[in-house]
């Protein structure tokens, strides 16, 4: 879903100015899309985070209660506001635009998987908390000014290799098919026989930004890890024609 609007509110939790700033994030989101977004879902880890917690303040305890008990509300041009957490907010959210508070790299990830959702806004607890999905989105930073997207790989010969890998692989679900595994498994291989430094996580990020599943993706990289351990360069006797890819993927 590398189409989505995604917004990074980098303001202490406890500060009111958070939710005040991620609501209205989101409900520009909502009237910016197309077809227009007309849900907006404030995502916790759990339940209990709307009680006694800095968010629960901040929405005052009227509307923390109805929201924890499962009401809506109804905010401005139609749009409506609820609650929902990973586990309640079901495969998909359809058309909606999700306030991840309290945000981490195991909640967006789910996020980056769900279809349906036109848009995050998220409030990570501490810094440093969502880096990765910073690196892997670029997206909009309150208060800072946004650079280009960067390349998340820099080695064409592996992102050639990764294409390849990508158009044999089922990557609509969040498991890894034996098969393609295996295919992974001699790719990567061929790459550090060849000398070309693996990075797991930037490979991942790749994966989820061309639209691989997260899970699939994590997997993909677990591949790679797996292969970067090895104490010694990979015996490329056993694969097919390793020499002859290698350079489809050099040319």
């Amino acid at each position: 879903m590398a189409d989505m609007f995604r917004v990074v509110v980098p303001v202490d939790s406890m500060d009111v100015t958070s939710w005040q700033l991620a609501a209205a994030y989101a409900k520009k989101i909502a009237g910016e899309t197309s077809p227009r977004a007309t849900d907006i879902v404030l995502l916790t880890h759990t339940k209990h985070q709307l009680d006694h917690t800095s968010l629960a303040g901040h929405l005052g305890s009227g509307a923390s209660k109805a929201l924890s008990k499962g009401m809506k509300f109804n905010l401005d041009d139609g749009i409506t506001l609820r609650h929902a957490t990973l586990r309640t907010l079901g495969y998909s959210a359809h058309n909606s635009v999700v306030v991840a508070f309290y945000a981490d790299e195991t909640m967006l990830e789910t996020l980056d998987g769900k279809p349906g959702v036109a848009g995050i806004v998220a409030v990570p607890e501490f810094d440093g908390d969502i880096d990765h999905w910073i690196k892997r989105w670029n997206p909009v930073i309150h208060g800072a000014r946004r650079e280009a997207t960067k390349p998340l790989i820099d080695d064409p010969v592996i992102v050639k290799a990764l294409e390849s890998v990508t158009a044999i692989s089922n990557t609509s679900y969040d498991v890894l098919h034996p098969r393609d595994k295996e295919h992974a498994d001699g790719v990567f291989r061929i790459l550090r026989a060849k000398g070309h430094m693996l990075d797991p996580d930037a490979i991942k990020s790749w994966a989820i930004r061309e639209g691989w599943k997260p899970g699939g993706a994590d997997e993909l990289s677990k591949v790679a890890a797996k292969v970067v351990k090895l104490k010694n360069k990979p015996s490329l006797g056993a694969l097919h024609d390793p020499h002859g890819r290698y350079e489809r993927w050099r040319s």
